[in-house]
């Protein structure tokens, strides 16, 4: 039984514990200090109520995720509803983990499809030859994962504090590092409602991922004791990767500097630096721009690190490991969870449902190399996030179910709440590419209306 716990608490944390640790979160843990800190610990919390009550569901009735939500909550067009913003998810993952491949191996990111493609075919094949072993694969990525994160994170620190010795480096880099632990940051309204909805994205909320994982949950394991781990893990390795942020910018500062004084370095890598620097800049100070226009800037810490710290060279590697681990562990979970809800709503077996779901993954990462593309499906999660997890919370309500009858259903209304803001602010962007996005977010909850029908076809 300890076996069983450790397993399904790695196979939660490495599907928690993904890309948006990286990418997103750390810009809030710079901006806003540990008074955001303290915020983000409210979306925290209520997404673990949601994930305990929606994995506790099928847990204790057995039921598998499409006869819960056709026998009990009698809405099986939701189920549609969360499949495609899955794909969406593993679409985004598997991108933007394979993008951190490209620095490994320093090629350019048109090659970027490749490695997606790759990064699939071994999650399917892991998946098909475990078998019954996947925790087992899963656990041990997890450990890779977090050991590579941690570690990274303190060797960005000592090269940095040993290496960045330009006075005007050295300022901003402490700036950036007291803000993290600082209560006197400022707080903005839409930066915090970005926090709210990066924190729900980070805790993978919407993809019904949680109704899968309770249905073949031993009986005998106390999930609160896993997401009480998951949630400790959670908040150390995001204030890790703000650290390694708040490092990097001391070496981005140096970098470009030191680049501007030499003669032997060309304009053209003077101005990369540059513009790496004023992106890793702005990101530590600008918590109002929207993820959309961030995700990508830890991207910019491989670029101002080579050539300015000491072993820059095996210092990436590591960082991007950690980071295509993390994005590794949570595309295998969504793989494996796509492919049991598509097995039982359309009656596939597992290998051709886990084909099925990689091949749609895969397509949707590799047209995500078009700049305007990947913008559109990133606005997907957030502007509709919320309100799609606000939908997977709505089989809680069935009376069956009904234990915090309450509580889900106040959580539901401030996640529709928030939903309606973020969409309220992505048709407001001045750009056409993130409306479409939202309106592609829309889309995807279009199958929610046709609940009626499929109730009549099943009947």
């Amino acid at each position: 039984m300890r076996k069983i716990s450790f397993l399904m608490a790695f196979l939660i944390t490495g599907y928690i514990l993904g890309i948006w640790n990286f990418l997103v979160l750390p810009k809030y843990y710079i901006n806003f200090g540990l008074k955001g800190f303290l915020i983000s610990l409210i979306p925290m919390l209520l997404a673990l109520f949601l994930i305990y009550s929606e994995a506790e569901s099928t847990k204790r009735t057995r039921y598998l995720i499409y006869e819960l939500f056709f026998k009990i909550s009698r809405t099986p067009a939701l189920i549609f509803v969360l499949i495609m913003f899955l794909l969406v998810m593993l679409g985004i993952t598997t991108y933007y983990s394979s993008y951190s491949i490209i620095y490994i191996l320093g090629i350019a990111p048109r090659y970027v499809p490749v490695i997606a493609l790759g990064t699939i075919l071994v999650s399917v094949v892991l998946l098909i030859l475990a078998k019954g072993r996947t925790l087992e694969v899963i656990s041990v990525l997890s450990v890779l994962f977090v050991l590579f994160a941690i570690v990274s994170a303190v060797l960005v620190r000592n090269q940095a504090l040993n290496t960045v010795t330009d006075p005007q480096a050295v300022h901003y880099m402490k700036n950036a590092v007291s803000a993290i632990t600082s209560f006197g940051q400022p707080l903005s309204l839409r930066g915090v409602l970005y926090m709210f909805i990066s924190v729900l994205m980070s805790f993978g909320l919407g993809a019904g991922v949680y109704y899968v994982v309770g249905s073949f949950t031993p009986e005998e394991l106390d999930l609160r004791k896993v997401l009480a781990a998951v949630f400790v893990l959670q908040i150390i390795l995001s204030f890790a990767a703000a650290f390694t942020v708040a490092y990097s910018l001391g070496a981005a500062y140096q970098g470009f500097g030191k680049a501007f004084h030499s003669p032997n370095i060309p304009a053209e890598e003077s101005m990369r630096l540059y513009l790496g620097f004023q992106d890793l800049r702005e990101y530590a100070t600008n918590s109002e721009k929207s993820p959309m226009d961030s995700i990508e800037v830890f991207y910019s810490i491989p670029y101002v690190l080579k050539g300015n710290i000491a072993n820059a060279g095996r210092l990436i590697s590591l960082l991007m490991l950690s980071l295509y681990f993390a994005g590794l562990t949570t595309i295998i979970v969504l793989i494996e969870m796509g492919s049991q809800i598509l097995s039982e709503v359309m009656q596939l077996g597992r290998n051709r449902s886990l084909t099925l779901v990689a091949l749609l993954g895969f397509l949707l990462s590799a047209v995500m190399v078009i700049g305007d593309i990947r913008t559109m499906f990133l606005v997907v999660p957030f502007s509709v996030g919320a309100i799609i997890a606000a939908i997977e919370a709505y089989p809680l309500l069935s009376e069956e179910l009904a234990h915090n009858k309450g509580a889900v259903a106040g959580i539901m209304i401030v996640l529709f709440l928030m939903g309606l803001l973020t969409l309220y602010y992505a048709f407001r962007a001045p750009g056409t590419t993130v409306k479409i996005g939202a309106l592609l977010g829309l889309v995807l909850l279009v199958p929610a209306l046709m609940n009626s029908m499929l109730m009549k076809g099943r009947r």
